[in-house]
């Protein structure tokens, strides 16, 4: 797991919380808890089934035989961990479960992007792509608002090809047009901002790293120099004034060549296809509109990488911003036929999600008989015939942890800001002291830092106790039963219920008085919490 260890200002704290405090109050109202009509993903099956198709055809060759497909509630832990950030509640795990629809996997699929939470959670992720997520320069209050301005766009569903556009080529004071941090962040940072934009913009959005070429020809890929160069130099005339994003009238472009001790004057041009540069006379516009269009098969193959990424924990293609041509447009893979169907959808990620979702990939377990051996595991996990197992990231872990203790959706019912903001503050003090995640499309990796944090850290002990006001608590007061009180801890924390060998473990602990059972509910919950299953994606 790629960690940056990061700490801020008291100061910047401040604005955090600030900020919080200004987004509770005009946060929008979670969506009641339950199923929602899956708008517009009524075919949503025929494209997962093309991707099932291509996926059986790998494990026919590599005669690999997939896994079988996991249990409802095991495939809605993994949607809400993707969307919302957290393990479902006990509370919504009931009414999934009472819920017999035989599409009911998409309907909650639905819930959870109309959730507030899914602005909050699933908008950070993604727009760690377009923001540096550690750069020191951002105030919190003004990454939250892009953060916003993102997921409050992709929940609407306005075409990411648009998205895209705002973000390069947007104008502006930032408190009104929060899109254009893309493009302030790096200009703020001082010299090279041209640079530095155009390697973000290859990378973020076309998958490709051609700042490679920056100082010289790329040593192993295609790109040149001069190609690395004319991007740039589309970002020639931007400036950053008075907290207002702005392009100067025309300029030439100019190059300091340090190897050379000259200076060089370079015109903007496009590395490949330069039929879809419009001429609008205004350069970023120029550069959005042919980094967005229709023909450019790498920008929605990167973006759906990008979010396959976030849904399964790995991307389709590691790493996700050195995407390879291969295979050809004319011999299409699981990406192209995804990005086919988004262009074919109005670039809606809402879409591209429900169709992940409905793919067997995305339901198949994550346990295999071959699994015991490195080298077949490695093998089913490439193929994708099992769901990888990845560490929850910081973020994941924490959320699930706190919505673990609580027995109602956290956000759900409870609109008191008081409590949202001190969850905020343990939620920013843990990720501070368990470590940033890297890439969010990356697996991540665990550590004994890590464990170490779980075993002996103040979050797992506090989310653990069993108080009037928490859901260990609640449960060992008003279950009726052991067996029951045990249920409800194990669907509290892990979605399912126990196994018969973990109820002849955990039952005799139970009986007993309530100060008995809530001292033992303590204990499991502590156990359940550094449990390689709380942990981990599967």
């Amino acid at each position: 797991m790629k960690t940056r260890k990061h700490f801020l200002l008291p100061a910047a704290l401040a604005f955090a919380v600030l900020s919080l405090v200004a987004w509770v109050a005009a946060r929008p109202t979670i969506v009641a808890l339950r199923p929602e009509k899956a708008e517009g993903c009524e075919d949503a099956t025929a494209t997962a089934d093309r991707v099932n198709v291509l996926l059986q055809e790998t494990w026919t060759s590599d005669s690999i035989e997939p896994a079988v497909g996991a249990d409802d509630l095991q495939v809605y832990r993994r949607i809400s961990l993707a969307l919302v950030g957290t393990s479902p509640s006990l509370e919504e795990i009931r009414r999934f479960e009472a819920d017999e629809s035989p599409d009911r996997l998409q309907q909650w699929t639905a819930r959870l992007i109309g959730d507030s939470r899914f602005v909050e959670y699933f908008a950070a992720r993604l727009g760690d792509a377009f923001v540096d997520p550690v750069a020191e320069d951002l105030k919190p209050h003004q990454r939250e608002r892009f953060r916003r301005w993102l997921g409050n766009s992709l929940q609407s569903g306005t075409a990411y090809s648009q998205i895209a556009r705002e973000m390069i080529a947007g104008q502006g004071v930032f408190a009104d047009r929060p899109a254009t941090t893309f493009v302030s962040l790096e200009l703020s940072l001082g010299d090279q901002a041209a640079e530095r934009l155009a390697a973000r913009t290859s990378r973020a959005f076309l998958g490709q790293r051609m700042d490679c070429a920056q100082c010289h020809d790329h040593p192993f890929a295609e790109w040149t120099q001069p190609q690395f160069e004319g991007l740039a130099a589309y970002y020639g005339q931007v400036q950053f004034r008075d907290a207002r994003v702005q392009d100067t009238g025309p300029r030439p472009f100019v190059i300091e060549d340090d190897r050379n001790q000259e200076e060089r004057t370079v015109a903007p041009e496009v590395p490949f296809d330069l039929q879809w540069v419009p001429d609008r006379k205004h350069l970023r516009a120029e550069l959005a509109a042919w980094v967005t269009h229709p023909e450019n098969r790498r920008f929605r193959r990167a973006i759906v990488n990008r979010v396959w990424g976030l849904m399964f924990g790995r991307a389709f293609v590691l790493p996700v911003d050195d995407l390879s041509d291969s295979p050809s447009p004319d011999d299409p893979d699981v990406l192209d036929v995804l990005a086919e169907d988004l262009a074919n959808h109005g670039d809606d990620l809402r879409r591209l999600i429900h169709v992940i979702v409905a793919t067997r990939a995305f339901n198949l377990s994550s346990t295999h008989e071959r699994m015991d051996d490195a080298v077949s595991a490695q093998q089913l996990e490439e193929a994708w015939a099992v769901f990888p197992v990845t560490e929850l990231s910081p973020q994941q872990m924490i959320r699930s942890m706190q919505q673990s203790a609580a027995v109602q959706t956290l956000g759900a019912e409870d609109a008191n800001t008081y409590s949202a903001i001190r969850r905020y503050e343990r939620q920013f003090s843990f990720v501070d002291d368990y470590g940033i995640a890297g890439d969010a499309e990356d697996a991540q990796a665990s550590t004994i830092p890590h464990t170490v944090q779980r075993l002996s850290g103040n979050y797992t002990r506090q989310h653990s106790n069993a108080t009037v006001l928490t859901a260990p608590g609640r449960i060992a007061a008003m279950s009726s039963d052991a067996a029951t009180c045990l249920e409800n801890c194990y669907l509290a924390c892990l979605s399912r219920r126990p196994t018969p060998n973990e109820q002849k473990h955990f039952l005799p602990q139970l009986s007993g008085n309530l100060n008995r059972r809530s001292n033992a509910v303590e204990d499991i919950y502590w156990t359940l919490f550094n449990s390689a299953e709380f942990c981990w994606n599967h």
